[in-house]
C-alpha cells in the first residue's frame, strides 16, 4: 500500500505537469505549479469541473527539552488529490455536487520520536500532517451535496469528515492543536477528522442570511481509524460499525460584527452511541473492562476580523476554541485555544500571516488517578509562526513552538520544537 499511495500521486503529478509544460512551469505569478494547462484547467471549471492537488509538508527540529534533544529533524507530509464536479453546470442538475478527494501521509513525528516520554504521550502533536493513517493513502472524500438555494436547505450524504462541517477552523499553524476541528484532537477515538472518511450525512439549514443551524448522523466505525491495517484507508465496508455519531450545531456568522467587520461563532455538540466495551468504555478502568453505552461533549469556536488595513481580509484577526468532554468515557475533560493571526502585515505580501496560538489541554481527573506520571496541571502548546507567500502555489511557514508539560506530566523538560511548514498547489 505504502508504495501505491506515492505511485498513484507521482503518476497524477508527472501526467499534469506534461499537460502544462508548453505554459510557464513555475511561474511566480500563477496561481498553480503546473500553470492553467493552456487554459484547459480554467475552461474545466467554468464548465464544472474543478481540479485541487497539493503537498504539505512539515519539517521539524526539537532543540530543546523533551526526550531527545538534538535529534536530527523529522519530516511528515500529506498529498492531496480532490475533484469536484457542478452538475448543474454538467448536466443540468440543479443544486447538486459530487466531490472526491484521496490523501496519502508519509513521515515520522517529532512528538513521537523525540519530545514526549511513551509513559505520558503528548496529547497535541508538533506536526498536523503526521497521524491517521500515515504509512497508506485513504479515500478521504466521496460526497454528493444537494442545495435547495430557495429553502435556503443543503444535504450532504457520502464519505465525509467530520471536521468538515461541523467545528470548522482554518489551519494556518503547524501543530495539530491550532489545526481543523479540535474535537478531533480530545477525543479522536470517536471524531475523526479528514484525513479520515466515514459513512454519514447532514442536512443544514439557513435561518437567516446570518444564522444557520445544521444535523449529521455518522457512522461510528473504529476501523476508519486504523491506521495500521493494509487498505484500511479505502475500505467502505461496515463490518464493524457500533453505533453513530450525532452532531448538532448553531452557526452565526455576522457580517459586521465588531468594527463593521465579519466573524463566525460556532456551537455545538455530539452524542455518540457505540456500546462495544472496546470502543466505549469508563476511562477510570481501562479498555474492555466497565462498558458505556454513550459519550457526549460540546464546542464553542469562534472567528472575528478585529481590524481591516486593506482589500479583502487584510487586518488582524482572532480565534478561540472552547471543548468540554464526557468525563466517564474521556481522557480529555476540557481545552481552550486562543490566538491572533494578522493578514498582510507588509503591504507587498497582502495574503501572508503572522499567526500566534496558545493551547491548554486538561486530562480527566477520574483518567489520572492513580497514575503517578500524570502529575502536571494541564499540557500547555504555544506556536509562533509567519506564513510567506513568494507566489500563490508556495507557501513556507518557519515556526517556533513550546510545549509545556507534555502529556500533562513533568516527566521530560518543557521542549523548543524549531520548524518549517511548507505548501506546495500543483
Amino acid at each position: 500500500m505504502r508504495q501505491f499511495s506515492f505511485s498513484l500521486f507521482a503518476t497524477a503529478m508527472c501526467a499534469w505537469a506534461t499537460v502544462s509544460h508548453a505554459e510557464q512551469m513555475l511561474d511566480a505569478h500563477g496561481q498553480y505549479l503546473f500553470g492553467d494547462w493552456q487554459g484547459k484547467r480554467t475552461e474545466l471549471a467554468q464548465k464544472g469541473i474543478k481540479f485541487e492537488a497539493n503537498a504539505l509538508i512539515d519539517t521539524n527540529y526539537l532543540a530543546d527539552g523533551g526526550r531527545n534533544a538534538g535529534a536530527s529533524p523529522s519530516t511528515a507530509s500529506q498529498f492531496w488529490l480532490g475533484t469536484q464536479f457542478d452538475l448543474e453546470k454538467l448536466a443540468g442538475w440543479e443544486g447538486v455536487t459530487v466531490r472526491f478527494v484521496a490523501t496519502a501521509r508519509q513521515g515520522q513525528s517529532t512528538s513521537i520520536r523525540d519530545l514526549q516520554d511513551p509513559s505520558a504521550p503528548q496529547l497535541a502533536n508538533v506536526q498536523a500532517t503526521y497521524g491517521r493513517g500515515n504509512q497508506d493513502s485513504r479515500l478521504s472524500e466521496l460526497s454528493i451535496e444537494k442545495r435547495f438555494k430557495e429553502q435556503g436547505l443543503s444535504i450532504k450524504v457520502g464519505q465525509l469528515g467530520l471536521g468538515s462541517d461541523f467545528d470548522v477552523m482554518a489551519c494556518d499553524f503547524v501543530s495539530n492543536a491550532f489545526c481543523a476541528a479540535q474535537m478531533g484532537k480530545w477525543q479522536g477515538n470517536i471524531w475523526m477528522n479528514t484525513p479520515v472518511s466515514q459513512w454519514g450525512g447532514r442536512i443544514k439549514y439557513q435561518v437567516t442570511p446570518e444564522v444557520a443551524t445544521q444535523i449529521g448522523v455518522y457512522e461510528f466505525n473504529p476501523d476508519n481509524g486504523n491506521g495500521k491495517a493494509e487498505g484500511q484507508g479505502w475500505s467502505l465496508d461496515t463490518e464493524h460499525a457500533d453505533g453513530v455519531t450525532i452532531p448538532v450545531e448553531v452557526i452565526w456568522a455576522p457580517k459586521a460584527l465588531f468594527n463593521g467587520l465579519a466573524g463566525s461563532y460556532r456551537v455545538g455538540g455530539i452524542y455518540n452511541t457505540a456500546d462495544d466495551p472496546n470502543n466505549q468504555y469508563d476511562v477510570a478502568y481501562g479498555k474492555g473492562v466497565v462498558g458505556e453505552d454513550r459519550t457526549f461533549a460540546g464546542w464553542i469556536a469562534i472567528e472575528q476580523q478585529l481590524t481591516s488595513t486593506g482589500a479583502g481580509r487584510q487586518g488582524l484577526h482572532s480565534f478561540a476554541n472552547f471543548t468540554w468532554h464526557d468525563r466517564i468515557t474521556n481522557k480529555v475533560d476540557n481545552s481552550q485555544q486562543v490566538g491572533l493571526k494578522y493578514i498582510g502585515l507588509f503591504e507587498q505580501h497582502p495574503t501572508d500571516i503572522l499567526g500566534l496560538g496558545v493551547n491548554r489541554v486538561h486530562l480527566n481527573e477520574r483518567f489520572t488517578a492513580g497514575k503517578a506520571q500524570y502529575d502536571a496541571s494541564a499540557e500547555y502548546n504555544i506556536e509562533l509562526n509567519y506564513s510567506y507567500n513568494p507566489t500563490p502555489w508556495l507557501m513556507l511557514r518557519p515556526n517556533i513552538q513550546y510545549v509545556v508539560n507534555s502529556g500533562s506530566s513533568h516527566v521530560v523538560d518543557n521542549a523548543l520544537v524549531l520548524g518549517l511548514g511548507s505548501r506546495i498547489t500543483f
